[in-house]
C-alpha cells in the first residue's frame, strides 16, 4: 500500500489511500467542502498568536475590504500578508497529487488561484502595499516565519 501525503506532502501527515473509501454522495461530498473554512484556519490562529507575541500593533485579521482579502495586514504601513496552502496554490516546492478523478477540474482549479494570487499580487503593489506570501509548508517552522515577517518590516522601515 502506497503511503501519500495529504497536502502533497506539506506537514507530512501520512495516510493511506487504500484504507479510505468515500462514503459520501456527490451532493453531500459537495456540502461538507464548502464548509471547509476559509479563514480562522489552524495555520491563521498560528500567525496571528505570533504577531501577537512579537508585540506588533496595528495588524487586522481577514482583511475583506483588501485586495485578495489578506489573512493578515498592517493597513497604515500598507503590508498585505498571505498564507498559501501548498495544495491549493500549486507550491513548486512540495510534491503534490492531485486527486485521480476529475483531474482536468482539479488542475484548472489550482492553475486559476496561482492566476489569481498573481493578479492581486499586482493590483496591491501597484496600489502602494508591500506582499509576503507564506506558504503552508513553511509554518512548520515559526521561527523562519518570525524571521521572514521582521526581516520584511525592517527592510520597508515599517519596524
Amino acid at each position: 500500500m502506497a503511503r501519500r501525503y495529504i497536502g502533497g506532502g506539506c506537514l507530512r501527515r501520512s495516510f493511506s489511500y487504500s484504507k479510505m473509501s468515500d462514503n459520501l454522495s456527490p451532493e453531500n461530498r459537495r456540502k461538507t467542502m464548502r464548509a471547509v473554512k476559509g479563514k480562522g484556519t489552524r495555520l491563521e490562529k498560528r500567525l496571528w498568536a505570533m504577531l501577537a507575541g512579537l508585540g506588533l500593533k496595528g495588524w487586522k485579521k481577514n482583511a475583506g475590504d483588501v485586495v485578495g482579502k489578506p489573512d493578515v495586514v498592517f493597513l497604515n504601513q500598507r503590508v498585505a500578508i498571505f498564507i498559501d496552502g501548498c495544495f491549493w496554490h500549486g507550491c513548486p516546492y512540495c510534491n503534490r497529487k492531485l486527486p485521480a478523478t476529475n483531474r482536468e477540474y482539479w488542475e484548472n482549479k489550482i492553475k486559476r488561484n496561482i492566476e489569481l494570487a498573481r493578479s492581486y499580487d499586482e493590483q496591491l503593489r501597484r496600489e502602494g502595499w508591500v506582499v509576503l506570501r507564506i506558504w503552508e509548508h513553511e509554518m512548520a517552522d515559526m521561527k523562519t516565519v518570525r524571521i521572514k515577517i521582521l526581516h520584511l518590516l525592517v527592510k520597508e522601515r515599517l519596524l
